[in-house]
Formats: structure tokens, sequence, C-alpha cells
């Protein structure tokens, strides 16, 4: 646990020596090296005992290496990551590989998406840690690598390039087969969020809660590798605090947000990435959309709490959003209160997760690989 805390305060520190938006790029990227560069250490070097998948990932690629056979997990493993792990066996027998490789790949995913669309870089890095998306990603690889993807798909909806973003959610759909979900995207964007998209949104979650049993039947038809989830503690209603926690929180951000009114301030947060046309991309407005589907999805997910992971698709848009909400509020004094008030409360939810939920992600006591049988 102590590790936890030394990162919160490293991350915190860092911060306000080099990640205010206000300072030279040269000491904003010292800022990223610093803190992403802490992370891709910790999550490439860890051992088989740090995260509760790191160790059947292992396995995975150990085996591939030995028969070189990718057909045996096609059933239940995407075809992406499966190849991806071919080509490092061919490069490297050592199984650290496709944890050092896909450690690289994630947190440079999660850099560049704060890096470019964040006002407030610090907040955004300490939201990446304390909401758990550092933790998730030494957990579910396959999730985090598809997440990374669909960050950048983002891209492609502000040009408004449809041809890209298909082709790039059908990439992040080859490491977790759910991504695909992210197509809903394009359309989302085109809603306003006003009283009647809320309503909608409400109408919608708890209709689909209700009839939830009959449309996973009709889901499994078309995922059938998913099927083994049936009977599994995942239905028993056993796991649902996560859900819950996960659902209070997206609410919470997702309230807050709409009280800034910041996503009616037609500010694009990357200028170079207009559309075609010239037109300006409202991100403060899609991104609270984002949220707005990820709640909705993760209320659903109190009927099957797996399905929260599918929520984090457009949930993990916060780690931004949130910092840019913030940013626009134009009373200092108020924005330093309310900045205090969420470290202090994502300190106390990320620490007592730590604490009380533990197995969630096994993260602590780290341990680095060579270390494993010292």
């Amino acid at each position: 646990m102590w590790l936890h805390y030394g990162i919160i305060f490293y991350v915190l520190s860092t911060g306000i020596i080099f990640g205010r938006t206000t300072q030279k790029r040269m000491k904003r990227n010292t800022y990223f090296i610093l803190t992403f560069g802490m992370f891709t250490f910790l999550s490439a070097l860890r051992s088989s005992h740090v995260g509760n998948d790191t160790s059947a990932y292992i396995r995975i690629f150990n085996d591939i290496t030995m028969t070189g056979d990718i057909s045996r997990y096609s059933w239940r493993y995407e075809f992406g990551y499966l190849y991806l792990n071919k080509l490092l066996s061919i490069l490297s027998s050592n199984s650290q590989i496709i944890i050092i490789v896909t450690s690289i790949l994630i947190m440079l995913g999660f850099a560049r998406f704060i890096y470019k669309y964040s006002n407030n870089l610090w907040l955004s890095v300490y939201l990446f840690f304390t909401l758990g998306y550092f933790g998730m990603s030494m957990n579910t690889i396959r999730l985090n690598i598809a997440i990374v993807i669909l960050l950048f798909s983002y891209d492609f909806i502000k040009k408004k390039n449809l041809f890209k973003f298909i082709i790039t959610v059908f990439i992040a759909s080859m490491f977790h087969r759910t991504a695909i979900i992210f197509l809903i995207a394009w359309l989302i964007v085109k809603f306003k969020f006003t009283y009647k998209t809320i309503s909608v949104a409400i109408v919608g979650s708890v209709g689909i809660y209700l009839l939830f049993p009959r449309i996973l039947q009709t889901i499994l038809q078309f995922f059938p590798t998913y099927k083994y989830y049936l009977g599994s503690s995942y239905l028993d209603g056993n796991t649902r605090l996560a859900s819950v926690m996960n659902f209070l929180v997206g609410l919470s951000i997702l309230i807050f947000g709409g009280f800034t009114n910041y996503h009616n301030k037609n500010i694009c947060t990357c200028s170079k990435l207009n559309s075609k046309n010239g037109a300006i991309v409202n991100d403060n407005k899609n991104m609270l959309l984002f949220l707005l589907v990820g709640v909705s999805i993760t209320f659903i997910s109190l009927n099957f709490s797996l399905l929260d992971r599918v929520g984090e698709y457009f949930s993990v848009f916060s780690i931004v959003f949130l910092p840019n909400a913030l940013k626009s509020i134009r009373d200092k004094n108020i924005r330093a209160l309310l900045s205090f008030i969420i470290i202090v409360l994502f300190f106390v939810y990320s620490t007592t997760i730590q604490i009380m939920r533990p197995e969630w992600n096994v993260i602590y006591p780290y341990q680095f690989f060579w270390q494993i049988g010292s």
C-alpha cells in the first residue's frame, strides 16, 4: 500500500512543478515523461502475481511460443491479441516481452489522449491513477488495448472521417470484441445534451435493465464466446459493488459537468483536428454525451457486472472531461476549492478500494518479475 500512497504523492508533487498547462511545452513534456514513464516502468516489469489476469496472459504466451499454434485459443481470445503473441514469440521466448510491449502500447495510448485533449494535465494524470485505469491496465490487458485504440478513433470523429473511424474501431475489436459497440459514438455526437436526451437515456437504461435477461440471450447468439460467463459470479449478484461504485462516481462526474455548463462552451480542445469543412467541434459536449452513455451502461451492468467494462469505453473520457470542466470555472478561489475537494474525494475512493477490495486488481504488494521465488 505504501506504493499506492507514493504514486499519488509523486503525481501531485511533479504536477505542481511541471504539469500546469500554463507552463512551457518542455516542462509539460517532462511531466509526462516522469509520470507515464513511471507507470510504464511499473507495468512493464511487474511479475505474474501483479494483476488478476497477468499469469493467464503469460501462460498463453508460453504455450504459443512452444507450439506456434493459436487456433486452440481462438474460441476465447481475439485474433489481434493472439497474433500479437505469435509475433512477439518470434522475437523472444521470454514471456516478459508480452507484458512489456502491451504496457508500452497502453501507456502511450493514454498519455497521448491526455496530452492532446486535457487542459488540466496534472489532474487528468491523477484521475488516470485514482479512477483505477492504471490498475486496470495491469489486469485487463486486451480491454485496455482496445480502449486506447478507441481513444485514438476519436480523432476521426472530430475530422468527420467515417471510413477511418470504422477501421479503427474494427482494429480495436480485434483485441476485445465488445469494442465494436463504440461504433455508436459516431451517432452519439450528433445529439445535443438536453433534458430530452437525458430522459431518453434514463428510460432506455431502465428498460434494458428490466429486459436484460432476454437481451443477454440474444447478444450471446452473436457473441457465443462469452457463454462461459453464464452461471458465473458475474451473474450471481455478488460482484455488484464494483458496478455500484462505478455508477455513483460516473454519475457524480456527469452531474458536476452538467452544472458547470462546460458542454455549452464552444471550445475545441485541439483546433488542429477540426472537421474538413472547418466547423468547430465541441469536445465538451461530445465527451459529456459519452459519459452519459457510460453511466447508462454501468447502471445496466448491475444486472451483469462484467458489462461495466463495456461502459469504460465511454466513461474513460472522464479523465479529460472533469479536469477541463473544472478548468473552465473562472473564479480562481472556487476552482482551487473544488480542485482540493476532487483530490481528497478520489484519494479516499481509490484508497478505500485498495483496502476493502484489493482482490479487484491485485496490485499490492507490488513485485518485479525478477523477484519471483526470491
